[in-house]
């Protein structure tokens, strides 16, 4: 009977423990999504504030307006639409075919057995310690050789093997049982057909992600194409908005500058929302695994 009432308490603490637990990890996660949210709400403040506002000096959390006009000002002055023509195609086009590429990679490293497997591995892996500022010299003669330079191809082909997408995707196949696609080769089904009915329903979790990380990093890299771009017209949306100078010397600069680099988030967010489904479940398997 004492040994009961000894007993007793235990789950009591153990589910109080649970909770401060809980509280601790939600408030540290809070801290650091107000540490990441409260200075673009501030961009966010200043994009919509009137073009007439006059600065005192004071951080103001809530906008005295909302001048929605300086988003076509903005998309006006600096040419915006081009930009975003330009930075679509080459984020679009490079995520596109990367996808095809790391995907079949990955499936073969993942899946198949042959000779010199596990050394073709490590040397890509390898590759993943060079910097990618050392790769630049090369890329930038392999474009000149090739001729596209000032052209959105430069954007495109060079490091279209993406080792990193490949990496991700041989370890997601890891995820697969065999089993079925084992089943499928025995029913008579082809490589191509496993393909397409069983490995690529399954990996939309990795392909979202993919998706979403490589898309971003085209989207907002400066560096690369500063450097083979040329012509304001083949500008993409980064290059136009660093260029971007209203030259009003007064408040209006800040006001119609933040509201241009507004405008270049838009299409982050939505591929985001779009592929936030895979993205978790990516992360679930991950987990899991």
């Amino acid at each position: 009977m004492s040994e009961s009432v000894i007993k007793a308490p235990r789950p009591r603490v153990k589910s109080k423990t649970r909770l401060i637990s809980n509280i601790a990890v939600i408030t540290v996660l809070s801290v650091f999504a107000f540490c990441q949210i409260f200075p673009f709400w501030l961009q966010l403040v200043q994009a919509v504030r009137p073009q007439s506002y006059l600065p005192d000096g004071r951080m103001h959390l809530l906008p005295e307006s909302l001048n929605l006009k300086n988003f076509a000002d903005a998309l006006k002055l600096a040419d915006l639409g081009t930009g975003y023509v330009n930075s679509a195609i080459a984020a679009g086009a490079y995520t596109a075919l990367s996808l095809i590429i790391v995907l079949v990679c990955g499936y073969v490293l993942g899946k198949k057995s042959f000779p010199g497997k596990n050394i073709i591995f490590i040397c890509l892996m390898a590759t993943m310690m060079i910097p990618g500022e050392v790769l630049m010299v090369p890329n930038y003669m392999l474009v000149i050789r090739l001729g596209m330079f000032n052209k959105l191809g430069a954007l495109i082909f060079p490091g279209l093997v993406n080792i990193f997408g490949i990496f991700l995707v041989k370890q997601f196949m890891n995820t697969i049982p065999d089993v079925m696609l084992e089943a499928a080769e025995i029913d008579g089904a082809s490589e191509l057909r496993r393909l397409a009915r069983i490995v690529l329903p399954l990996s939309m979790p990795i392909i979202g992600t993919y998706f979403i990380l490589t898309f971003i990093a085209i989207w907002n890299d400066y560096l690369w194409p500063m450097i083979v771009l040329r012509t304001y017209e083949k500008f993409t949306l980064q290059l136009k908005i660093m260029t971007f100078s209203p030259m009003f010397a007064d408040s209006r600069d800040q006001v119609l500058r933040a509201a241009g680099l507004m405008i270049t988030l838009a299409p982050v967010i939505a591929v985001y929302l779009i592929f936030q489904r895979q993205f978790i479940e990516s992360v679930s398997v991950t987990g899991i695994k």
